[in-house]
């Protein structure tokens, strides 16, 4: 019985990568919840999704710093432009 168990989990998680690695972030992210709490947990991950954006731009290549004063300048009022 218990090498049928063995068995059947061990292709389970061969053939089924994608949900084997979704278990386990579900998993990760339930227990991050418990620990800490729902809005310091999504605080985390949206200051995560923030970095993972900047640094998609760096590796693409993008100026940030000029793109950001470029946007800042149509926004902020004429005193404070550069």
């Amino acid at each position: 019985m218990w090498q049928s168990l063995k068995l059947a989990t061990s292709q389970f998680f061969e053939t089924y990568r994608g949900r084997k690695q979704g278990f386990l972030v579900g998993i990760l992210v339930g227990a991050v919840i418990l620990n800490f709490g729902f809005f310091n947990t999504m605080f985390a991950f949206f200051c995560g999704f923030i970095g993972l954006y900047i640094g998609a731009k760096l590796d693409g290549g993008d100026d940030l710093i000029d793109k950001t004063l470029e946007r800042l300048d149509k926004i902020l009022p004429d005193k404070f432009r550069r």
